[in-house]
């Protein structure tokens, strides 16, 4: 699961440093700052101001998700959790959006990692450089990259699901008894 999350960093890696301002894959800091300032809604907007990046949030609130679900702190709630504190974690609290989210975003990372080699060959035509992009060649090249990040992180969600509700089912089946059918 981890070598999947490792997939977020070049997509990441890249809208981090065009919202701090610096130039990655043809495409200056200004150039995107201003994309955002025309296409973004105003939370958006109010993010990039202080350099963060929506997408990198939330992508970040997808790697908390995925790691709750491989750590103690995702099945009983953690100390800083406050009033629920000690309790265990409903199931389907996180299996719901992982399952949801992991098999949307791995879909859509595959389609994508499968559409970028396909236009470097020539299978399917070249991508034009919607702005602030300047070549094709670059358009593909983040393609990639979100292909890598979604894929990964869906890929980390579903497997980390699958191995949440194998231990939550083990849990049940140890609290119940070995005599139970």
């Amino acid at each position: 699961m981890y070598l999947l999350l490792c997939g977020l960093l070049p997509w990441a890696g890249v809208k981090t440093v065009w919202t701090l301002g610096g130039d990655a894959l043809g495409v200056s800091g200004e150039a995107w700052l201003r994309g955002v300032e025309s296409d973004g809604d105003a939370v958006y907007q109010a993010l990039a101001a202080v350099g963060i990046d929506l997408t990198v949030l939330a992508a970040l609130l997808g790697v908390f998700l995925a790691l709750g679900l491989v750590h103690r702190w995702g099945m009983v709630f953690p100390r800083w959790t406050l009033f629920l504190a000690g309790r265990r974690v409903p199931a389907f609290l996180p299996l719901v959006p992982a399952w949801g989210v992991g098999l949307c975003l791995g879909v859509y990372g595959v389609v994508l990692l499968v559409m970028a080699p396909l236009s470097v060959v020539g299978v399917i035509p070249r991508f034009a450089p919607p702005a602030p992009f300047t070549s094709s060649g670059d358009v593909t090249w983040m393609i990639l990259f979100g292909g890598l990040a979604f894929g990964g992180l869906g890929g980390a969600l579903v497997v980390g699901a699958w191995s949440y509700g194998r231990r939550v089912s083990a849990a049940k089946r140890a609290a119940v008894g070995p005599d139970a059918p």
